[in-house]
């Protein structure tokens, strides 16, 4: 018997090299996705545009990348409980959500708790990057930066007497908050806060104040479907007003695919895109997703999958490959760089050269 088995062992050896070779782990390498819902399909279609990508590049050490998608909707704090579950259930090697600051917040903690990369997408509120945790970074620029590169336009204008359109949301009101404290350093004058009236999408009494007070500039840090109505009543009544739109402003209008020209002249804060070239993302929204995910494949490509490891190299980088511009963070997660505005000419928007 042991003979026999002698004479198999050469031909079992032979029958086990000829099998196929796999790899030591096919384990896919998970990347979190955190969204408020699964109706924004832009920006899940761009997440997974880059996995595809990646994927049919090789992957990583004959491992794919993979998506695993989770919702903050549903009760409060349910974005902190789904974040635990990326981390702890779905072992995914970073998060990247596209949330508003509340939910960022939330999901800022869990990422500080387990040492995990947070990349946000969206929220721009500034006391997210003020907790000091070197996890936490964001590809959108915070509403500080965008108060700065907008109050520097308006000097350009010629300065005067600004009005900030606002309501009582908790994103709106940082964004307010950090264009008042602007405003206020740079002209010595307070702004006016024009408050809408969120429960008609009349707003006569917000227009009446407009024309009467005198105002230059118009800014608005927020977007809601009536705003085109009353941008339009601007024009006719008062078209020397100049009008500036924070980004979440300028993302309203291309989620709902508002025609530009319905915005001629209106400055607006967002990244300059070349949109025959990347045509597979239809709104900045999705490009900043589209970058996200891929700053974490390349790190993941750079030094492996060890989860402090993909943190210390994103923070520490400079990605210049980003589709909306280079990417590096400063100290507290912030991306470097001015944030750029655009400008609403023949229906068509316009880089504005900081420089000039």
């Amino acid at each position: 018997m042991c003979q026999a088995l002698t004479r198999l062992v050469p031909y079992l050896v032979i029958l086990v090299l000829a099998l196929p070779f796999r790899a030591v782990s096919q384990e896919p390498i998970a990347i979190g996705l955190l969204l408020p819902d699964l109706s924004h399909t832009k920006v899940i279609s761009a997440a997974e545009l880059a996995i595809d990508r990646a994927n049919a590049a090789g992957g990583y050490m004959n491992r794919e990348f993979k998506l695993v998608i989770r919702t903050a909707e549903g009760f409060w704090g349910a974005g902190s409980k789904e974040s635990v579950s990326l981390v702890y259930e779905d072992q995914v090697r970073a998060i990247i959500g596209s949330l508003d600051g509340r939910n960022g917040h939330l999901a800022e903690q869990v990422a500080t708790k387990s040492h995990l990369t947070y990349i946000e997408t969206y929220a721009t509120e500034p006391t997210l990057s003020q907790a000091f945790v070197p996890w936490f970074m964001r590809v959108v620029p915070n509403d500080n930066q965008q108060s700065l590169t907008i109050l520097k336009q308006i000097a350009k204008e010629g300065g005067g007497k600004i009005g900030i359109l606002s309501k009582e949301t908790y994103d709106t009101r940082y964004a307010v908050k950090s264009l008042t404290k602007a405003a206020a350093g740079e002209t010595g004058m307070p702004p006016l806060i024009l408050d809408l009236d969120t429960t008609s999408n009349i707003q006569d009494d917000v227009l009446e104040k407009i024309l009467g007070n005198n105002i230059n500039h118009l800014v608005i840090p927020l977007d809601a479907l009536y705003l085109k109505d009353l941008i339009k009543t601007l024009g006719k009544e008062k078209p020397e007003l100049k009008i500036y739109g924070t980004l979440h402003f300028s993302m309203g209008l291309e989620n709902r695919k508002d025609a530009w020209d319905s915005y001629e002249g209106i400055y607006m804060v967002s990244p300059h895109l070349d949109r025959d070239k990347y045509s597979a993302l239809p709104n900045s929204q999705s490009a900043y997703m589209y970058d996200a995910v891929n700053l974490v494949i390349n790190a993941i490509e750079q030094v492996g999958t060890e989860r402090e490891a993909i943190t210390d190299y994103i923070s520490k980088s400079d990605y210049s490959k980003g589709v909306t511009g280079s990417i590096s963070f400063d100290e507290l997660g912030n991306r470097q760089g001015a944030s750029t505005l655009i400008r609403i000419q023949n229906g068509v928007p316009q880089l504005i050269n900081p420089l000039n």
